[in-house]
């Protein structure tokens, strides 16, 4: 046990190293010249060497795809995620996670009104991962607000699955930045490499080694020589 929580130790410490590491690539794609739309039509960029690397585009809107990701706070408040797929070309987009609006405190699944301007328009954002998932204890059935059957309100999404099922081509996950605008909120929180929770991960388990090591040299030692001793 004592090797074992040992080991354990070090995978940890070894995670916080992998976090710290591309927390530094994320930090250096920061300060990069913007990504416009050539560089994702001809040859598209990787997203494992572009997260947080700036965005600027013009496209337009494909409102029949938003969805509100329920669930998500922003400044300790309930609410929605607002994503809605740009059109950058014909079939191809970029998955825009356009800002925050809060719930209605009664009626959970009720859809806040958000404005989506028609035509080309100009949006600026962050590369980042793809949306993170909410544990579901149960499945609910999709939200029928949209006459296509398309689930509007979601608890997660698959960013793969929502491909195949709008036929789009999403060729990045964007978070908007700016201010705030359309009824939509932006107060981001800041990029955190989350080494830190491993480290102290590291520590718990090196401190149970300790004490599995301290207990056999107690019980299996200490104890036995007094036996032998009297």
């Amino acid at each position: 046990m004592t090797v074992l929580t040992i080991r354990l130790g070090f995978w940890q410490l070894g995670r916080a190293q992998q976090k710290e590491a591309t927390y530094q690539l994320e930090m250096a794609n920061a300060d990069l010249p913007a990504l416009g739309v050539n560089d994702f039509l001809y040859t598209p960029p990787l997203a494992e060497a572009n997260l947080q690397r700036r965005i600027e585009v013009n496209g337009q809107w494909l409102n029949q795809w938003t969805i509100f990701l329920e669930n998500r706070t922003m400044q300790g408040k309930p609410g929605f995620w607002v994503l809605t797929p740009l059109q950058i070309a014909p079939g191809k987009a970029l998955l825009v996670q356009r800002g925050w609006v809060a719930r209605d405190l009664i009626y959970s699944d009720k859809l806040p009104a958000i404005d989506t301007p028609r035509g080309v328009v100009e949006v600026q954002g962050r590369w980042i991962p793809a949306p993170s998932v909410m544990y579901e204890l149960t499945s609910k059935p999709d939200n029928l607000s949209d006459r296509h059957g398309f689930a509007t309100l979601r608890q997660n999404v698959d960013v793969k699955l929502l491909a195949d099922e709008t036929g789009l081509e999403l060729l990045a996950n964007v978070r908007q930045t700016g201010a705030p605008s359309e009824g939509l909120q932006r107060d981001w929180s800041s990029s955190l490499s989350g080494a830190d929770k491993n480290r102290a991960y590291a520590l718990q388990w090196f401190a149970l080694a300790a004490l599995c090591a301290g207990l056999f040299t107690w019980f299996q030692i200490i104890q036995k020589l007094r036996h032998d001793s009297r």
